[in-house]
């Protein structure tokens, strides 16, 4: 029992830090009430590899096909 509650709690924690990424950092806004938590995953954006314009519209051509 005491298993499946801390596995549930972790999950709300990977959630909500995904949600917080997705809200926040990623459209390039700063985090409400807490601005370590945003600079932390601002490090993140910067350091995760992402597709330019050029690269996402060669994809979506190549996916019509």
């Amino acid at each position: 029992m005491g298993s499946i509650v801390v596995v549930l709690v972790l999950a709300l924690v990977l959630a909500s830090a995904v949600i917080v990424y997705a809200a926040y950092p990623y459209r390039g806004q700063e985090t409400p009430l807490t601005p370590r938590v945003g600079e932390a995953l601002r490090r993140g954006v910067d350091s995760l590899p992402t597709l330019g314009q050029e690269q996402q519209d060669r994809q979506s051509v190549d996916a019509g096909r």
